[in-house]
């Protein structure tokens, strides 16, 4: 078992009663015949695992976010059914959604103490962009104060978990510049007070260098991506990795780079990007491989999240590609599962039900085969998904 913190090495039986963990005992008592027993061999179960970074809205296929905007109300309902199943069948029973449409993946979240038949969904709405920013055809385009006030205000009356804020222009976006800053300073700060005045964490989108460090001095609770990209290349300040582990705020969507042969077919700011720095795709891996092993090291905090639905290479479903990233770049395997469960877990805001295979917690269980502690790789052998104690594959 691996129980959200470490493995343990001998057998488990977990019970589930009435989609919670009712009890973990050690080895196979006899529980008796009001249990129904399902036993697996040379096994691993462990908490179903969290991304923390999806787009419900996108169809996993390569160029995803360019066809959001033209989806009817219908294609959109079934993108978001077949992104969620995907999930699920991968063994991922909680997604955040970071880059809804208007609010269609937050008006989907079905009310509390109903059945659970998909993965529990955490939703943000639209991200807030600069007026024609990053992702400014999902509806949350602020040119003003009055609009940003107005745009928290709306996210605390639709009941959103978490403000997405596009601190620099990203990679999909024509006319956006992933080196530069989105909002100014002040109104970077203003968006995150008035969201935590509000009572709702905020996370950045942040790829440049100068993103990063302000959405560190407006103090956000999160951070997507955290790329830390230059003129130069890749250049993390010592006092960027000093903040980022002192506070341990939670990187997601930051473990991974494409396969190098669909460099062939990036968009063209990737490839401008590229070829301003003379950049090759080998050297793009082996940048983020020593970046995140050099953040992991100084003790920076990664959570599951894996950019979902935007490209084949990021299907919904592929979070273990992320998770298996983490331990290439020099991470244990359990501090790896670690970051796709309970730290992602302390990131959502949902610890206290999430994300440990703990007595009252959700039976939101996956069971993989062989031993996970010697091979993350057998986070591909799914053998079970439970999701609020039903058993979904």
């Amino acid at each position: 078992m691996f129980d959200g913190d470490a493995f343990t090495g001998d057998g488990v039986t977990v019970l589930v009663d009435d989609g919670r963990i009712a009890g973990v005992e050690p080895g196979f008592p006899d529980v008796g015949e009001r249990w129904e027993v399902v036993e697996f061999e040379d096994a691993t179960v462990l908490p179903g695992l969290i991304d923390t970074h999806v787009h419900l809205v996108t169809d996993s296929a390569d160029r995803a976010l360019d066809r959001v905007a033209g989806y009817s109300e219908q294609e959109l309902a079934d993108v978001m059914s077949d992104g969620l199943r995907r999930h699920l069948a991968a063994g991922v029973t909680t997604v955040r959604d970071l880059g809804d449409r208007g609010f269609a993946v937050a008006d989907r979240r079905p009310p509390v103490g109903g059945p659970v038949t998909e993965p529990t969904i955490l939703a943000s709405g639209p991200p807030l962009t600069s007026p024609g920013g990053h992702c400014f055809f999902m509806g949350g385009e602020v040119a003003n104060r009055a609009a940003m006030a107005g745009a928290i205000r709306e996210r605390v009356e639709r009941g959103v978990d978490i403000v997405k804020i596009m601190a620099s222009g990203g990679m999909t976006t024509p006319g956006t510049d992933v080196m530069r800053t989105q909002f100014t300073d002040d109104d970077l700060r203003f968006l995150v007070d008035q969201a935590h005045a509000a009572g709702l964490p905020v996370t950045a989108h942040a790829h440049g260098l100068p993103a990063v460090e302000q959405a560190l001095a407006a103090r956000v609770d999160g951070m997507e991506h955290c790329s830390c990209l230059t003129d130069t290349g890749i250049r993390i300040t010592d006092e960027v990795l000093e903040t980022l582990a002192d506070r341990q705020i939670p990187i997601g969507a930051a473990l991974g780079v494409p396969p190098a042969a669909l460099f062939a077919n990036a968009p063209p700011a990737i490839k401008q990007m590229m070829e301003r720095t003379g950049t090759t795709p080998d050297m793009v891996r082996a940048g983020r491989l020593d970046a995140v092993g050099r953040m992991y090291r100084a003790g920076v905090q990664f959570v599951g999240g894996a950019d979902s639905g935007i490209s084949s290479w990021r299907a919904h479903g592929l979070m273990r590609n992320s998770v298996s990233f983490l331990v290439e770049a020099g991470a244990s395997t359990a501090d790896a599962v670690a970051a796709a469960t309970s730290k992602a877990a302390q990131a959502c805001n949902i610890a206290d039900r999430k994300g440990r295979i703990r007595m009252g917690f959700d039976a939101d269980l996956l069971v993989v085969g062989g031993d996970l502690s010697n091979d993350i790789r057998q986070l591909s052998d799914i053998r079970t998904v439970l999701v609020g104690g039903r058993r979904a594959t």
